[in-house]
């Protein structure tokens, strides 16, 4: 798909000569946070609290082959740089079983030695932001005449739940804004041929969504957010 569009470019600046320098930009997404007072009380007294990550299959908007292992990777290792004391996922899930629906709280507390439970309950990389506004090299407000500039946003997800009261304990989502500071997406035919020999070297594959060291960097800040929302 890159290589696609990169040509697509490349051809219309054969016509235009890519004489003209837009950026777009996005506004900021806020985000949408909740937190109990007896998660902040319990936090407040507690400043190694043991936690696990869960992270049920259906939560994740990616593709079937995509292993995503190395964002809970990055989620369970923020955590433990934030001072929690993080447990095996794949213990507590066996811990618990697999009838969610019978889970008695009390037991697993017991047997996992657990507090709180951090669940990732959605993640999408492949939201769309569209505009039909650009600045140009003065910052000037343009509006585009012929169709709209898209990028690839994100959106994080987490439900806590405290084993000891059996209560839903904080619901937080976070969201990843593309080109908030502005994205160039006019350059000039030099700049677009660099780029073209760059993706004929790394042979890239296509993805529809935000980059993958992009997504990791989100997720690790969305971590850090999540944990200073659940402590403020």
């Amino acid at each position: 798909m890159k290589l696609r569009l990169l040509l697509l470019a490349i051809t219309l600046c054969l016509f235009s000569s890519c004489s003209s320098t837009k950026t777009i930009k996005f506004t900021n997404k806020e985000p949408d946070v909740y937190t109990t007072n007896n998660l902040k009380e319990f936090l407040d007294r507690n400043k190694r609290p043991k936690v696990v990550l869960r992270v049920p299959d259906a939560s994740i908007n990616t593709t079937a082959q995509e292993n995503v292992d190395y964002l809970y990777n990055s989620i369970e290792n923020q955590l433990l740089s934030s001072g929690f004391v993080v447990r095996d996922r794949q213990l507590f899930n066996q811990i618990i079983g697999n009838d969610n629906n019978n889970i008695d709280y009390e037991k697993i507390k017991e047997k996992s030695d657990t507090d709180l439970i951090i669940e990732l309950t959605k993640l999408d990389p492949s939201i769309v932001y569209k505009t039909n506004t650009y600045y140009d090299k003065k910052d000037r407000e343009k509006t585009e005449t012929e169709g709209t500039y898209e990028r690839y946003g994100a959106s994080v997800e987490f439900k806590v739940v405290s084993i000891a009261n059996n209560e839903y304990a904080g619901m937080y989502k976070f969201n990843y804004t593309p080109c908030t500071d502005g994205c160039v997406i006019s350059k000039s035919f030099k700049d677009i041929r660099k780029e073209l020999k760059k993706l004929r070297k790394k042979e890239e594959e296509p993805y529809e969504g935000v980059e993958k060291d992009v997504l990791e960097e989100f997720i690790k800040d969305a971590t850090r957010k999540l944990v200073a929302e659940m402590r403020s």
